[in-house]
């Protein structure tokens, strides 16, 4: 029996297995998933409680933790592709508890301002205006359906969940574990500059101009008409929630579909539906007032630079894929 059938036999097995052996398949498991994961859940809830935040979302990304870490050698697999997006969400969660002790003070709200303005001008009559105050004064109902519905979280962020979950399961586990550490690594890189360079995105300045005040609270901006069409408060409940007003560069928001851009360019329909979501994604940002075009370069240029050090420190993912395409089509057909 080959090692792709040994491996598919022991699957299947343990799908049946009773609670006392599945409580001894678990024991056996690395210490990573018996004792530091469990730990960090005690660990974690412990804070938050302490912290007087620990709400109803923060039990199920535990749950998840022990799930895939303690359930089966399948899920400890399938742990590789969903820890990271888990740890992503832990931290983007954690920063409304420090954000205030480590920005710096310098808030920059007209740079990316002027930016936008010297290097992409809109003449209208005797006024120049930035991309984003044009697009404010040509609104209409259609594009704000149309972006609005792009810049939901369940598509930009769902997007790259289904196709890492896609690669994996069709045995591209090495290109679908380079995809979401890089999804990971490049958010934390954006975070960490929201906090060394915090600059106002366009809606902070159309509506408080160029002084920083620390007691206006995050907004959805232009995405509030979408919220008037479909007569949800879908993006009021969850860019209202932003950990931070002054943390528009980078746009993270066109990360997330490049990078699923990139790395589902292989497959032939994907791509070509991608390229036209991160497109509009692009333009959703400036039209519904979130970022500049300064943020979106910003952007760009961490998800090629973090896809970049990736390559040089692990060499090109395609590489290993090669010879493994055939069996792992192979075993998806099966089931396996």
């Amino acid at each position: 029996m080959n090692r792709t059938a040994m491996s598919s036999d022991r699957a299947t097995r343990q799908k049946f297995l009773s609670l006392q052996e599945r409580i001894a398949l678990a024991r056996a498991a690395p210490r990573f998933f018996t004792v530091f994961i469990p730990l960090f859940c005690v660990a974690y809830c412990g804070v938050l409680r302490a912290l007087g935040g620990l709400g109803p979302e923060h039990f199920v990304i535990c749950g998840l933790l022990l799930f895939f870490g303690l359930f089966s050698d399948s899920t400890r697999r399938f742990a590789r592709i969903v820890y990271p997006f888990l740890l992503y969400a832990i931290v983007y969660d954690s920063m409304r508890w420090y954000e205030d002790y480590i920005r710096s003070p310098v808030v920059h709200l007209r740079e990316p301002y002027d930016f936008d303005k010297r290097f992409f001008p809109i003449h209208d009559g005797s006024a120049v205006l930035t991309p984003n105050e044009w697009l404010q004064a040509h609104t209409s109902k259609a594009l704000d359906f149309i972006c609005g519905l792009a810049y939901t979280p369940f598509f930009f962020i769902g997007e790259s969940v289904l196709l890492s979950l896609y690669l994996f399961a069709t045995g591209k586990e090495r290109r679908a574990e380079r995809f979401v550490w890089i999804f990971a690594i490049s958010n934390f890189v954006g975070f960490a500059i929201y906090y060394v360079y915090p600059a106002a995105p366009p809606w902070y300045v159309a509506a408080h101009g160029f002084t920083a005040d620390f007691s206006v609270r995050a907004s959805a901006a232009g995405a509030l008409r979408f919220d008037q069409l479909v007569g949800l408060p879908i993006m009021a409940s969850f860019y209202g929630k932003s950990a931070d007003v002054f943390g528009a560069i980078p746009s993270l928001h066109v990360v997330y579909p490049f990078l699923a851009l990139v790395y589902g360019a292989r497959l032939p329909r994907f791509r070509w539906v991608a390229l036209g979501y991160w497109l509009l994604v692009c333009f959703s940002a400036v039209y519904l007032d979130h970022h500049y075009l300064l943020d979106l370069f910003a952007g760009l240029a961490i998800a090629v630079a973090v896809m970049g050090v990736f390559r040089l420190a692990s060499g090109p993912v395609e590489a290993a894929e090669d010879g493994r395409e055939a069996l792992a089509a192979e075993r998806f057909a099966r089931g396996a």
